[in-house]
């Protein structure tokens, strides 16, 4: 460059006079200053296409503004990629982009890439003649598109990786871009147009030496797998490991090919996939589900060297944290192995090990589960499901189908319950004096023995945990029955509690002082929490000193049938009973042993009770269903017929004869109901557009015209939902009273209890007498409003908060102009304003999204920090004072109960 330069510019002085040149040699080190300072600044020219200003722009451009740029974006990608938590009972993503969480913290420093990358473009882009003479150009354009693909900005990436595709034909970003506009448009669903771009790519003649054919094959898999090609997949994926040279995509996308070649059926080829994976040195997390799935994904012969593997595993404690991940993987085995009790066993002792990974526990859970429901034994299996939904996520496949199960079984346990106290209590009443007080007496003792063994167990625990307070204790496994257990043990109360929890306070941090806003503590507080907490303990003494009434005799015998009215009334419970057990293993479990077991023992143990006629035309329907489809023969001759003709004979003149008389009847009746089942969903339609006043006038039509319909029980309901959506309070509470007397049992008397008790509620609340509250400082305004939201100093960044709040409103409201400002309220908390709203129901609306988007605002609206609309003049009183909790009431009965 020297010679150049020398060449260049000082060629003019060849010709001048001899002196001047002699000249030349005394100018000074300023002046030679200057003359670089000119030639520099020659040189800074956008629109020069010269060797000095291409290598200005391109140094500048390179070692400025691009390596900071894209040094910063590498940081923030390694994030992402570190905080990742896989779930290792899905396949794993062959690329980790992050959470929508992950993406809005990472928008500053992404938007920090984009602006360097942006003054990059704006100084040194040398656009001549239609053709870019820096060659880093192309480079700034790919780290803004990378920038906006991890902000989750997915469009704008795409807009950037087709404009460097398109602009920068040649330069090594171009085939490079084709690829991440692949990728962009995976994320966006389309599939095509991802497609068109990697066969783009793949119909170059030539590409650079340094393009990465492993990425190219990598997103092809990953297309494949979303377009459920997973054949496709693992051809591609299997050229992507042969060739890629980083060792975390290497070890990565090889557990990924051992996933699908599992999933494919391909167990000898997972099985030896799994192996080469521990074999490279990959983190302990896939190390450790590699050797897991090599028993998971095993099929067929000798289990004994899984076995000595696993084994081996549990001996070494740095897998304690996984105990139960092993312990899950020899059930399997034993499944394999057709040992169902060692399996049983097995599961036990995962969900008993169990730490950290609620994920296994439910999974340990939910087996137990399945294996008691397949046996048919319900009561375990019932407990088990009714654990497993207290941890199974909400998205996850088989949550509502556990949901239902533990609702159906529990009821069918509840029944069985019924049955079983009946026939004790009236085997009691048969017995004389003498026996029944040694009967009883011998039952107190058992009790007494379950007593001290309990407590003997419980004073282990605490010995245990005085010892060594790390010590986490494990969980017990759920038991059938709640008598007998602790109940922090009994897994139908925790779930109970559980799910009323939720119900009240929502998903909250298990921490101290949950319900408090601020934990900093006081000493009223504390001295208040602990007068509770004596309370507290002082009821729980009380109840226990109640409960030692099952010493008594007399709590066994009160119970007792003593006359023939109340065996009569056991036995009406116990016919009861039994009906709906045989309903629920008919309609609910399909199965129709136990449904017939059930039916016939109603039938042979009372020659009539309430639902002898209901009981045999199910015998007969069941009998006949099995005739019809599986060539069915009753070699008893206790077939359909055998049924039809007790019908006949005992209820010739009910609705069961007749539908025995004419089977057609059925088929008719369901034409009706579909019929019905339209006419009610239009009816439905009109109430969720608020047409309340044309639905109650179809309903009332309905209930009086139609008294045989199918939706009468739904047509009730939603008349009184749309007498309630015309604030017409007591009609509202009429029509609901009205549905629990004409439709008792049913789901719309249980809806319509539920909002009676809350009618109850809010009636008893407002006339309790109460004094009314001491006025308060803040006054009913409509207006102009703010959005406020007050935030802990500790633990938060405001500037973070701000802008994903900002992000927040755009998405749902589009108002670029909205200001997000923070400000001190005390030491302790901020206060951000979101300013400003026009009207108080524009600032409700943010309100309500704000408070109901668990996606987006995660780690924001989920923290407890209060929150509320706000007028000028309000927020001006309450930065005088700071009585938030003050504001906070005025609120809710200002804003929110009026909503």
């Amino acid at each position: 460059m020297a010679s150049y330069l020398g060449m260049k510019y000082l060629r003019p002085f060849a010709v001048i006079p001899a002196r001047t040149v002699r000249a030349r040699h005394t100018y000074s080190p300023l002046a030679w200053s200057i003359i670089l300072v000119v030639l520099l600044g020659t040189g800074c020219s956008q629109e020069k296409d010269a060797f000095l200003n291409r290598t200005y722009h391109r140094l500048t451009s390179r070692d400025n503004g691009w390596f900071n740029a894209n040094e910063k974006l590498k940081e923030v990608v390694t994030g992402i990629e570190d905080n990742h938590i896989d779930d290792f009972d899905e396949v794993l993503p062959l690329f980790i982009y992050g959470s929508e969480g992950e993406a809005r913290n990472a928008i500053p420093e992404l938007e920090k890439c984009i602006e360097k990358c942006s003054l990059v473009i704006e100084r040194h882009s040398m656009d001549i003649k239609g053709e870019e003479k820096n060659t880093w150009m192309d480079d700034a354009w790919f780290v803004i598109a990378k920038s906006n693909f991890y902000k989750r900005n997915y469009y704008e990436a795409e807009r950037g990786f087709s404009y460097i595709s398109r602009r920068f034909k040649g330069q090594n970003r171009q085939h490079e871009s084709m690829v991440w506009l692949a990728r962009t448009a995976i994320e966006l669903e389309q599939f095509a147009k991802a497609q068109s771009a990697l066969d783009n790519v793949r119909g170059e003649k030539v590409l650079p030496k340094k393009f990465d054919h492993a990425e190219l094959s990598a997103v092809q898999a990953e297309l494949d797998l979303k377009r459920g090609k997973v054949d496709d997949a693992i051809i591609h994926l299997e050229h992507a490991v042969s060739i890629v040279k980083r060792k975390r995509e290497r070890v990565r996308w090889a557990f990924i090919l051992a996933q699908l070649y599992e999933m494919k059926g391909h167990e000898e080829k997972a099985i030896k996939q799994y192996a080469a994976v521990v074999k490279m040195g990959p983190p302990y997390e896939l190390a450790f589900h590699a050797q897991i799935n090599q028993a998971l994904a095993f099929s067929k012969g000798s289990t004994k060297v899984l076995r000595q593997k696993l084994n081996r595993m549990l001996r070494d404690d740095k897998h304690v944290d996984h105990f139960d991940m092993i312990h899950y993987a020899l059930a399997d085995l034993d499944l394999k192995d057709r040992d169902k009790p060692a399996a049983i066993a097995n599961l036990e002792t995962s969900a008993q090990v169990s730490t950290t990974d609620t994920r296994q526990k439910a999974k340990s859970w939910m087996k137990l589960a399945d294996l008691y429901f397949d046996d048919r034994i319900y009561a375990s299996a019932q407990a088990y499901y009714d654990s497993t939904r207290t941890l199974l996520p909400e998205e996850h496949i088989r949550f509502a189908e556990v949901v239902t199960r533990a609702e159906v079984l529990g009821e069918l346990v509840e029944q069985l319950a019924i049955i079983e106290l009946e026939d004790s209590l009236q085997e009691l009443s048969g017995l004389d004096e003498k026996e029944l007080e040694k009967r009883i007496r011998g039952m107190i003792r058992d009790k007494e023995r379950e007593e001290a063994e309990k407590e003997q167990r419980e004073a282990e625990a605490r010995a245990l945990a005085e010892a060594d307070p790390e010590a986490r204790p494990s969980s017990p496994a759920p038991r059938s029955g709640g008598s007998g257990n602790w109940y922090f043990y009994d897994p139908q109360q925790v779930s109970r509690g559980t799910t009323d929890f939720r119900k009240r306070w929502g998903t909250r941090k298990n921490e101290d002082d949950w319900r408090r806003k601020d934990k900093s503590g006081s000493a009223l507080a504390e001295s208040v929490e602990e007068e509770g907490m004596e309370m507290l303990e002082e009821a729980i003494r009380d109840k226990e000193k109640g409960g030692e009434e099952w010493r008594e005799l007399s709590f066994y015998t009160k119970d007792i049938p003593k006359d023939d009215s109340a065996i009569e009334a056991s036995n009406a419970r116990i016919c009861n009973a039994l009906y709906i057990c045989g309903m629920i293993y008919k309609e609910q479990l399909k199965d129709t042993d136990n449904a017939i077991e059930s039916f016939e023992n109603l039938n042979s143990r009372f020659d009539e009770c309430k639902y002898t006629p209901e009981s045999f035309y199910q015998l007969y329907r069941i009998y006949l269903e099995k005739e019809q489809v599986e060539n069915y023969f009753a070699m008893d001759g206790m077939g359909s017929d055998y049924y039809a003709n007790i019908i006949l004979d005992r209820y010739p003149d009910s609705e069961f004869a007749r539908l025995v008389r004419d089977p057609n009847i059925l088929q008719a009746d369901e034409a009706r109901r579909l019929v019905e089942e339209a006419a009610y969903k239009e009816v439905y339609d009109r109430y969720r557009s608020y047409m309340y006043s044309s639905v109650i006038s179809s309903c009332n039509r309905v209930i009086n015209d139609e008294p045989r319909n199918h939706y009468q029980a739904k047509y009730h309901m939603l008349r009184a939902m749309a007498i309630g959506g015309l604030r017409d309070g007591s009609g509202f509470r009429n029509a609901l009273v009205e549905i629990t007397t004409k439709f008792p049992g049913t789901d719309e008397a249980k809806a319509a209890s539920e909002l009676l008790a809350t009618l109850g509620a809010g009636e008893s609340s407002s006339s309790s007498g109460t004094p009314d509250p001491p006025s308060s400082p803040f006054k009913k305004e409509q207006g102009k409003h703010y959005f406020a939201l007050i935030v802990t100093n500790s633990g938060n960044d405001m500037t973070t908060i701000k802008a994903r709040l900002a992000d927040f409103n755009f998405s749902f409201f589009g108002q670029a102009g909205m200001e997000f400002t923070n400000n001190f309220l005390d030491p302790e908390h901020q206060i951000i304003l979101a300013s400003f709203f026009t009207s108080k129901v524009k600032a409700m609306e943010f309100y309500d999204l704000f408070v109901n988007d668990a996606a987006t605002l995660a780690g924001i609206n989920d923290q407890g920090f209060p929150a509320f609309a706000i007028s000028p003049a309000n927020y001006t009183e309450l930065f005088k004072n700071k009585d938030v909790e003050g504001y906070s009431s005025f609120f809710s009965a200002n804003y929110l109960q009026g909503q």
